[in-house]
């Protein structure tokens, strides 16, 4: 059975949460912390379903069925930008949970940005390659 799309979509929905409140937190409430504290348990529920979606995605990216519909030129981005941003995901977590409330803004907002552009990049590389099959 396919677990993809519903773990992706637990993972992405936790990393946009997170990456918002950490952007809110960083811009407007800096020195409430429990704007910061509500992203960073976001970030640790979205770095375990990150391994998992990266497991889960592996296994359908391997299966016949998909190796011969889906094309090339959607498959290979969403692959390797899923990969980085688990990668992502787990290393900011552990920055964040190291540095806490110390980690300046500029990089708590350089953390965010990024953060967002590569969650949304995998959504819509996935979104492509989902009207494929259906």
């Amino acid at each position: 059975m396919n677990y993809h799309p519903l773990v992706i979509y637990f993972t992405v929905g936790f990393l946009i949460g997170s990456f918002g409140a950490y952007l809110l937190y960083y811009t407007f409430f800096y020195r409430r912390n429990f704007v910061f504290y509500y992203a960073l348990t976001n970030h640790a529920l979205a770095s375990v379903f990150s391994i998992f979606a990266v497991l889960t995605g592996l296994a359908v990216a391997g299966t016949q069925y998909v190796q011969q519909k889906a094309p090339f030129i959607f498959l290979f981005p969403h692959k390797w930008l899923g990969l980085l941003l688990s990668l992502y995901t787990i290393l900011t977590f552990a920055l964040l949970w190291i540095k806490q409330t110390e980690l300046g803004r500029k990089w708590g907002i350089a953390i965010s940005f990024v953060g967002f552009a590569l969650a949304f990049s995998v959504l819509i590389f996935g979104w492509l390659l989902r009207l494929i099959f259906f």
